[in-house]
């Protein structure tokens, strides 16, 4: 058997295949992205590619982004198992490696392998510089839409880069033409090299799989409580329909009643009519309603119980007119008797006899996080199997945990693995004998995935079980039918597969002219990412800090709180805003409030009490507000706040923003506040109980702890920082 050859790489380790020589040539002359089926070596692609432009621009580094630490980590090893460099030239970055650490690595290395959250935070906050970066993998390209970082990590690359070159790898793109396209858009392809099973030149590397459908009935009692929600759901949208906010009680989604619940909050911002509260409430109610018979029929009893017990606590008009309904108040003692008596989904006991002799690797996927753990119950006691659950780090899944379960789980420790859908993308598990979805998933991308963890060295079986006549049916059918219509797309796409995309110039910011302009600097609380993404796209410098008042610093005098609509309404809910306002007043000599979005009535909340807070922040407070529709126009209004501030004055300004100290007193508090954590109010009260800055400074960890509002790790981090002995190695 022929194998690759090339300087940079090991001999007789890489086998030659035609398809894969094919998208390198491609790749060496466009922007690519390859669309190929799982399993058959979308990395081998990158990896000789990456050896070509090492090659060619023998200074330059290379990058290759996957979305989660366990894909990076296979990457990383796969990548330094077959090159022919020293193992330091090998990093992998992730958002525990400290930005300090990282600033250094970025220097050193030469093939780095990181989730694109960090690349882009490197980027933002100009740690990362991509000018000499020959090359960028995406792996997983399919998420290159909405916010996600794909999109703006190329945005950057291909302005800064002097040799960009980029590689978009995926086995599923999307549904549909204008999907893919927005994708490629986002990318800057320039060309597509597309496989599909049905390929002459792939078919001798596709393993079978065979698919078995297995459709269980629910039982009688889920049945009862299925029917009863039924009910109370029909009889919502009838109300809807009485009130002329819907045509038809027909084919209404959880979709179509967001869309309406986000048209009726707009109005409500121009009239005042009691018809669109109780239709908003009327939309909450529906939507507790679709989430319950979505658990019910797709997921068990023991999920629907613990929701209905989390709704009994929510006090909104919604949650309470849902329970009070009789019909609800029936489906809660049949829940609650149901969970009492242990009756299980019928889908969880098929699961187990289809288990009960099985032999070799399994994986099964569910939905939700609560299903991991009733499946990882009923199959623990089964002797056939080693089971073991597999979640996202949310649920205190860390990534070195992540890692250390696939790894047992590829030596056979464990043999079944019950997984969430952070185990879906590209992990190469290698003879994995069968997978089964404990449920199916509307999501095209998403089932591909899920089948690609098997027969990818050898036959494997899938298995789909589906509650009939329930959700389930719906998800299969919905799909099957994106799949079908992806299969469609990508064959019409190959004839457009060189320069589909003309090569434009690269992209430039249309807020600002010309990099001829004197540059402005604003500093943005790190919690604001979406901003500061956005901002990060002009030619201005941003610096990314922890800011203890305000959500930007203009210059020494403007700081500026923003707030979108909802999260407006919310502190006005917790009582929070004029707190911070009241912050904001005594730290800025001109302090502005800049509101976002006009969706103020969702949380039901009175106009006048919206109104009347609006008027004393205007009146009491006499704070300025200035109102945007979306995040561009809040970036611009920012960036023009910045060049009226500092290309005006021709001043630079100190990071902590404080305004001019007129006595003794405020220039304590402004040093007192450069403490750790310390903000103005906690540094009067530092001040007032110590009474000068040296006793402040003399104070032991438990003399800093009564002060209220500073806790056993405020005050540690405090007297660390005092007592710190520096030394010239600092």
């Amino acid at each position: 058997m022929p194998f690759i050859e090339h300087p940079l790489l090991k001999k007789n380790q890489i086998e030659q295949r035609l398809y894969q020589e094919i998208m390198v040539a491609q790749a060496i002359k466009n922007n690519l992205m390859c669309v190929i089926p799982t399993g058959l070596g979308k990395t081998a692609i990158a990896l000789v590619l990456a050896a070509y432009r090492l090659q060619k621009f023998t200074s330059s580094k290379i990058i290759m982004m996957a979305p989660t630490k366990p894909l990076v980590e296979q990457h990383k090893n796969y990548f330094q198992n077959l090159f022919e460099l020293p193992e330091k030239d090998f990093i992998t970055l992730t958002g525990k490696t400290q930005p300090a650490e990282r600033k250094e690595l970025w220097k050193t290395g030469k093939l780095f392998f990181a989730t694109p959250q960090v690349v882009e935070n490197d980027i933002i906050t100009g740690i990362l510089n991509l000018e000499n970066f020959s090359l960028i993998i995406f792996d997983e390209c399919h998420r290159a839409v909405r916010d996600y970082p794909y999109s703006y990590i190329a945005n950057k690359y291909m302005q800064s880069s002097k040799f960009p070159r980029i590689l978009a790898l995926t086995a599923s793109p999307g549904g549909t033409k204008s999907k893919i396209e927005s994708v490629a858009q986002n990318l800057f392809i320039e060309a597509y090299e597309i496989r599909t099973d049905e390929d002459l030149d792939v078919r001798p590397y596709i393993q079978k799989k065979n698919i078995e459908w297995i459709r269980v009935p629910l039982s009688r009692n889920f049945e009862r409580v299925k029917v009863n929600l039924d009910r109370v759901y029909r009889n919502i949208l009838k109300q809807l329909k009485e009130l002329g906010i819907i045509t038809s009680i027909l084919g209404i989604k959880k979709s179509g009643l967001l869309k309406i619940r986000g048209s009726l909050s707009s109005r409500l911002s121009q009239e005042n009519d009691p018809k669109i509260y109780k239709a908003i409430s009327l939309i909450a109610a529906a939507i507790k309603l679709q989430y319950a018979l979505e658990l019910l029929q797709t997921q068990g009893i023991f999920p629907v119980y613990k929701y209905l017990e989390k709704l009994k606590k929510d006090h909104s008009k919604a949650a309470q007119k849902l329970l009070n309904d009789p019909l609800i108040q029936n489906v809660y003692a049949i829940v609650e008797w149901m969970y009492n008596n242990q009756e299980e989904h019928p889908k969880l006991i098929k699961l187990e006899e289809l288990l009960k002799n099985f032999k070799g690797k399994c994986i099964v996927f569910t939905q939700y996080r609560n299903t991991v753990d009733l499946i990882f119950e009923r199959l623990k006691n089964n002797k056939n199997l080693s089971p073991v659950k597999f979640k996202g780090q949310k649920e205190g899944f860390t990534q070195k945990k992540q890692i250390e379960i696939l790894d047992k789980f590829r030596s056979g420790k464990f043999n079944t693995l019950i997984s969430t859908s952070v185990g879906e993308e590209g992990l190469d598990i290698p003879n994995v004998d069968l997978v089964v979805f404990y449920e199916p998933i509307p999501s095209e991308i998403r089932s591909i995935q899920r089948r690609g963890r098997t027969a990818r060295q050898k036959e494997g079986k899938i298995c789909v079980l589906i509650t009939k006549d329930t959700l389930d049916e719906a998800y299969y059918w919905s799909s099957f039918h994106k799949e079908r219509e992806m299969k469609n797309t990508l064959k019409m796409l190959r004839g457009d597969s060189v320069n589909m995309i003309t090569k434009r110039e690269r992209p430039l910011d249309s807020f600002i002219q010309s990099k001829k302009e004197e540059k402005v600097i604003i500093y943005c609380d790190d919690r604001e990412r979406k901003l500061i993404k956005e901002l990060s796209n002009s030619d201005i410098i941003i610096r990314s800090v922890r800011l203890p008042i305000a959500d930007f610093v203009i210059s020494e005098r403007v700081g500026v709180e923003r707030k979108t609509s909802s999260d407006f309404v919310n502190s006005i809910i917790d009582q929070r805003l004029f707190i911070q306002l009241k912050e904001l007043k005594k730290e800025f000599e001109l302090p502005i409030l800049l509101i976002e979005g006009n969706s103020f009535f969702e949380r039901g909340v009175h106009p006048n009490a919206i109104f009347g807070a609006l008027s004393s922040i205007a009146l009491d407070f006499q704070i300025p507000i200035l109102w945007s529709s979306n995040l561009k126009e809040t970036k611009g209004i920012l960036i023009s706040l910045a060049k009226r501030e500092q290309c005006e004055s021709k001043k630079s300004f100190s990071i902590r923003g404080a305004r001019k100290m007129k006595n003794a007193f405020e220039l304590q508090k402004f040093i007192v506040s450069g403490l750790p954590n310390i903000n103005n109010l906690l540094a009067e009260r530092l001040l007032s109980h110590f009474k000068s800055i040296k006793k402040i400074f003399s104070a032991s960890e438990s003399e800093l702890k009564e002060i209220e509002g500073i806790g056993k790790e405020k005050s540690k981090r405090i007297f660390d920082i005092i007592n710190y002995q520096h030394n010239n190695k600092d």
